[in-house]
């Protein structure tokens, strides 16, 4: 790839351990410490946002592939939950596990390979030192 690209966001500590994250003149929302950690109840934290950026990510990339080679979805949706513990005495995210519902009216063993490829592939996940899992029930 001979371009970069950059993907930024600002962001503005409000109170405690509140914050609000924008980006640029498309979205904006409130994000805080989760209770775990002595944040305010009723607010996004930063984990379900790093979880969040690997589900999302399996959804694009399996877009992406399926229209690469002409796969017609018809429906998708999926749950992702994210594993934090202890590592060497530090908190980490150990692992990710999605799980997916795809149907489609395509060649299902073509769908299991995007899966897979997904898993290997999608830019968020290889960017993170966490192991994330796509469990996919095709239909």
């Amino acid at each position: 790839m001979d371009k970069n690209f950059i993907f930024s966001n600002t962001l503005k500590w409000n109170r405690e351990y509140q914050a609000s994250m924008f980006f640029g003149d498309k979205a904006s929302f409130e994000f805080a410490t989760p209770p775990e950690f002595h944040g305010p109840e009723g607010f996004i934290s930063p984990e379900e946002l790093f979880v969040a950026s690997a589900h999302a990510c399996c959804l694009t990339t399996f877009i992406a592939k399926a229209n690469k080679v002409g796969i017609n979805l018809l429906s998708y949706e999926s749950s992702a939950e994210g594993i934090l513990e202890k590592v060497d005495g530090q908190l980490m995210f150990t692992k990710i596990a999605v799980k997916s519902r795809i149907k489609t009216d395509g060649d299902k063993e073509i769908v299991k390979e995007i899966v897979k490829q997904v898993e290997q592939s999608a830019l968020v996940i290889n960017s993170m030192k966490t192991d994330v899992t796509i469990e996919a029930i095709i239909e």
